[in-house]
């Protein structure tokens, strides 16, 4: 776990007047950040970073139930049976009530008394207090105060994951859809992302224009006058693993289809409707070439057709995914969605629904299944294992990307001078770093900072399949039968001996994303790519 120091000028401030004027500060311990426009497509804006904010505060777990309501009644009846000793006490109830009137005339003197002198107070020093206060009470709240935003020359991006981490969120703001007539200086830091911003965001109308203002500028920095709020941002191992698997995931070579925001949203009204008693709780989409798309909601057997849509595969497909409950955060910006992207990735895998409103998109990742959260056992960074990557790699790759701001593998071979393998594993490497994300819009890596140093020692180790795939490879236990290469698609065969030969079958696409792979080995019968590649995959891909 790794604790940074953030200092703000002051908090997030909205001006709701004619005008809004929508400012986050940023962390200004990191790199300078700064962007500044007026936002064209400002209530679409707003619409789903409301939907993100939820994001990052639910939890779609099972919780205890709240049983308060029935205790209240139970009181209640309790009450209509008190005898007449009690009944006889009630009669005393008009004076507690005088009293209580009184009682709430002296809170009220208190209360202006109080608002006063808290005028006088130094507001920043008081609210350094409470984020400490925060830290070490409750810390998870702590974490969910400060998103990332990465500032690109041609996009801004919002991530957030919800409180059990089975839920990623993504914004991607245009810069197409931004006035903008200051220099954006490109970046990444985290924002003093609050409650009251939020509510503000509530208020953005169409006759309202959003000015939205990320940073601040040099010289204001320098010359503002007042205490500075300091906050620690506390990025927990969890968290940072989590945007390394979904990363990985969407490196992934997946089933894409476009759908109608309309279907979409059939599907969760008829998940909103009624509360499945038994299972199986899921998705299954049917899925035929040059066919409309179909899905079956089970366990109800409701099939619906988005007769819209054509899939555009080579082969029929059956995907089932399951928690589809969490697509219900979704319901308010389907109607505003001018088109929608899902990506699968197969059978209880991770899924992504990219819903589009004006030039404002919302990745949403969902986990295999509510309770596999992102950073739980879930292991796809192990299909692009790093491990074999040089230091004096890492540290140009680093440099490369940094000062081009966005790269493809191909670029970055090209450019270190490398094979395209290794320069993947680099690129693959810088995300587990925290230096890096992936695009899918663009199948390319963008520079973004999550630590404002570059620390090779914050690599975690390589969980257990992945550890003991390398441990094969390096040990010569991979003996390819056969490959193949088809429509740029490659083949690979190979027989990986640990106690017994496993045969084993990997198949990526002409960008090097893998698209299927397979082992004889137990771990894989049983989890499929679930939880990750099993360890002869991974030695296979090392090969």
């Amino acid at each position: 776990m790794a604790t940074h120091i953030a200092r703000y000028a002051k908090v997030d401030t909205v001006a709701a007047a004619a005008t809004g004027h929508l400012t986050l500060l940023t962390d200004q311990t990191r790199d300078a950040v700064f962007l500044k426009g007026r936002v064209r497509c400002g209530p679409a804006f707003s619409k789903v970073m409301l939907v993100l904010g939820r994001i990052v505060k639910m939890s779609a777990r099972a919780t205890e139930k709240d049983h308060s309501a029935y205790q209240e009644w139970v009181y209640g009846q309790y009450l209509k049976e008190v005898d007449a000793t009690q009944a006889k006490r009630l009669k005393g109830l008009p004076k507690l009530r005088e009293r209580e009137a009184a009682l709430a005339e002296a809170i009220r003197a208190l209360q202006k008394e109080i608002s006063e002198a808290s005028e006088q107070l130094d507001t920043d020093k008081e609210l350094y207090k409470f984020y400490d206060w925060l830290y070490e009470h409750n810390r998870q709240a702590w974490i969910q105060l400060d998103p990332i935003v990465s500032v690109q020359d041609d996009a801004t991006f919002f991530e957030g994951f919800s409180v059990d981490e089975s839920v990623y969120g993504r914004v991607r703001l245009a810069h197409e859809s931004l006035d903008s007539p200051d220099a954006i200086k490109p970046g990444t830091t985290n924002i003093d992302f609050g409650i009251p911003l939020e509510r503000e965001f509530s208020r953005i109308r169409t006759y309202r224009p959003l000015d939205l203002t990320v940073g601040a500028q040099a010289v204001q920095i320098e010359t503002e006058v007042g205490a500075a709020v300091e906050k620690k941002i506390d990025l927990p191992e969890s968290w940072v693993r989590g945007l390394v698997e979904v990363q990985s995931a969407l490196m992934l070579s997946p089933v894409t289809l476009r759908l109608n925001p309309a279907f979409v949203a059939d599907i969760v009204a008829r998940l909103e409707a009624e509360k499945e008693k038994h299972g199986p709780r899921s998705l299954k989409f049917r899925l035929y070439p040059d066919e409309p798309v179909s899905v079956e909601i089970e366990p109800w057997g409701t099939v619906v057709v988005d007769h819209t849509s054509k899939y555009m595969g080579a082969r029929p497909e059956e995907i089932r995914v399951w928690g589809r409950r969490r697509l219900l955060i979704l319901k308010d910006i389907l109607p505003d969605a001018t088109s929608l992207d899902v990506r699968l990735l197969g059978s209880g895998m991770p899924s992504f629904w990219t819903v589009h409103v004006d030039d404002v998109e919302l990745t949403v990742g969902l986990s295999g299944w509510t309770a596999l959260d992102w950073a739980g056992r879930a292991r796809f960074s192990a299909l692009m294992p790093s491990a074999n990557v040089s230091t004096q790699l890492m540290t140009r790759a680093a440099a490369l990307l940094k000062s081009s701001g966005r790269m493809n593998p191909t670029q970055l071979a090209a450019a270190a001078d490398v094979g395209e393998a290794d320069a993947r594993g680099a690129l693959q490497k810088l995300c587990m770093l925290g230096k890096a994300m992936f695009d899918p819009d663009t199948a390319s890596f963008r520079w973004r900072e999550l630590y404002p140093e570059f620390d090779l020692t914050k690599l975690s180790a390589p969980a257990l399949e992945e550890r003991k795939g390398i441990e094969l490879h390096a040990s010569g236990a991979v003996s390819i039968e056969s490959e193949s290469v088809e429509d740029g698609r490659r083949t690979r065969v190979a027989s990986v001996s640990d106690s017994t030969d496993r045969t084993t079958t990997l198949e990526s696409d002409p960008d090097g994303r893998v698209t299927y792979a397979e082992c004889t080995c137990g771990h894989f019968r049983a989890n499929k790519l679930r939880e990750g590649p099993c360890r002869h995959i991974v030695a296979l891909s090392l090969s």
